[in-house]
């Protein structure tokens, strides 16, 4: 039986060009975990793997039931707290300490998967994880409308993008208006070379 692939489904979605552009984005359903830290931790890239993991048991739940789909794409929320004061869209990732970026890594489902579907991947994860997945929960997100834009290569090489897209919506009177959302195309693993990543930059806007 054939399983369906979110990406391939939602295709508007997982697309952006080299440009930046208006999009307006559907709500969307997702499994996730909420931290704080900097992405440069091995915590993160733990809570990556368990997200992983939970995704999975999500999935394996409906395998026989007609509803498959498959693993989707790793995404992330990243935002200051707001002691740090207003920052904009270029300067996300410097305007407070990396230690205290809030972050929520999440994958998309579809949209039959509900709460309980969650805590019960949860129950089939490693009791070794008890501590990580006490923050993996049902996340649902009403993004509207945004610009966004292709990242490719490394991650460090961000803030140019940033900058067009910033630029981009100073021209069309477009001011920022939610938290900064990145969609990973390419797997990435910590220390591995991210010459090939790409990665689409998301940005909630408002007139």
């Amino acid at each position: 039986m054939k399983k369906l692939n979110i990406p391939e489904y939602y295709p508007r979605y997982y697309t952006a060009t080299d440009h930046p552009e208006i999009i307006d984005v559907e709500n969307a359903n997702f499994i996730s975990i909420l931290a704080k830290g900097s992405f440069t931790e091995e915590i993160f890239y733990q809570r990556i793997d368990l997200l992983k993991q939970a995704a999975q048991a999500v999935a394996d739940l409906f395998q026989d039931s007609g509803k498959g789909f498959e693993l989707s794409v790793l995404e992330g929320l990243y935002w200051n707290d707001e002691e740090y004061g207003q920052h904009s869209i270029s300067h996300v990732f410097d305007t407070g300490p990396l230690s205290e970026l809030n972050y929520r890594l999440m994958i998309r489902l579809q949209e039959y998967v509900t709460l309980q579907h969650i805590v019960a991947a949860k129950d089939t994860l490693d009791p070794i994880h008890k501590d990580l997945s006490k923050g993996i929960e049902f996340f649902e997100y009403q993004e509207g409308k945004c610009i966004q834009m292709l990242h490719k290569g490394p991650f460090i090489y961000e803030f140019e993008t940033l900058g067009q897209l910033e630029q981009f919506a100073k021209e069309n009177s477009l001011s920022k208006r939610g938290i900064h959302h990145e969609i990973y195309l390419v797997d990435f693993t910590k220390g591995g070379s991210q010459e090939n990543l790409k990665t689409i930059l998301r940005e909630p806007v408002g007139q």
